[in-house]
């Protein structure tokens, strides 16, 4: 005859609340890490959207193109995908730290692509590649505790 210990040794709840506690706190770490890789980011994305960078990265990948330098283009396009991208991606992982509560199912599939192609542009940012590991380790973060039962 079972006494409610089956039940008890079974309940994982309070496991669970502890892992999306413990969950939380490592990614509101990693999102104050990530704060130093978003002042990388908007320097770049300064440069390449107000100081005409965009204007001579479009000539130069058309230059790099016609002369076959894949050097210069896969550079170009790297520095392309990192400012456009990234801003997708940031959108994405603020938007993530807002409805992951509601768990994984309530996340719209728009922020799951803005995190996937924020990472993609995360490791394709020159300055560092080490730098998109915060944010990256962040979104990994939120997406686990997402994972787990709400009470």
């Amino acid at each position: 005859m079972d006494h409610g210990q089956t039940a008890a040794w079974r309940d994982h709840t309070p496991f669970d609340d502890i892992t999306r506690r413990l969950l939380g706190w490592l990614a509101a770490f990693a999102g104050l890490a990530s704060l130093y890789a978003f002042f990388w980011w908007a320097a770049s994305a300064t440069g390449f959207l107000l100081f005409d960078g965009w204007w001579h990265t479009w000539r130069g990948l058309g230059t790099a193109l016609a002369f076959r330098d894949a050097d210069s283009a896969i550079y170009l396009l790297s520095w392309t995908l990192s400012v456009l991208g990234g801003a997708f991606g940031w959108v994405a992982l603020i938007a993530l730290a807002v409805t992951h509560r509601r768990g994984w199912g309530a996340v719209p599939m728009w922020i799951k692509v803005g995190c996937l192609l924020g990472a993609f542009a995360g490791l394709a940012f020159e300055p560092g590649r080490l730098l998109a590991l915060a944010p990256i380790v962040g979104a990994v973060l939120l997406m686990l505790r997402s994972m787990l039962s709400v009470r």
